[in-house]
């Protein structure tokens, strides 16, 4: 009977570990979705910001072409 309790403490040890594997598992799928949300947020911020200073910009941005076309014109070919 010593072969039948070695393989009784043998399952209950790996029965435990198992347990402890899933619980780390779940750890790294939990980090791993909240990861990607603040990925997610982090790259709509920059393309939202990218769009805000386009549009902040854009008057300035216009005055300057103008001014280029006005210089061009000026210029003898």
């Amino acid at each position: 009977m010593d072969g039948g309790e070695e393989i009784k403490e043998l399952l209950k040890e790996n029965v435990e570990i198992s347990k402890e594997s899933l619980k780390i598992l779940k750890g790294i799928r939990r980090n791993s979705r909240i990861s990607a949300f603040f990925r997610i947020v982090y790259w709509l911020i920059i393309i939202g910001v990218a769009f805000g200073a386009y549009y902040y910009l854009q008057p300035y941005i216009n005055q300057l072409l103008d001014l280029l076309k006005q210089v061009q014109g000026y210029m003898p070919r």
